[in-house]
């Protein structure tokens, strides 16, 4: 914990502000996912579009969204946090 009286005073007056920025900036809580009701009717969207296409243009539209989409999934794969190197503790 720092001794800074400074950075102690604009601390607790976060906590007061806003008790949720403060415990997320402190780390003590994770942010919500909220994306798992889309992600399944994306799922099954697709799934119900490729069993009535035929196998050849489902495959194709795949492979065509798989290429497109690698590089947002790469960046969105280096945007977690937490995932990265850890700070040196001084």
């Amino acid at each position: 914990m720092d001794d800074d009286p400074v950075l102690r005073e604009l601390g607790a007056e976060l906590e007061r502000e806003d008790p949720a920025l403060a415990a997320l900036l402190s780390g003590s809580t994770a942010p919500p996912h909220r994306h798992g009701l889309t992600w399944a009717l994306l799922v099954l969207s697709a799934v119900t579009v490729g069993v009535l296409l035929a196998p050849a243009v489902t495959f194709g539209v795949l492979a065509m969204l798989l290429v497109l989409a690698s590089p947002l999934l790469a960046c969105w794969w280096c945007a977690f946090p937490g995932d990265g190197p850890e700070a040196r503790s001084t």
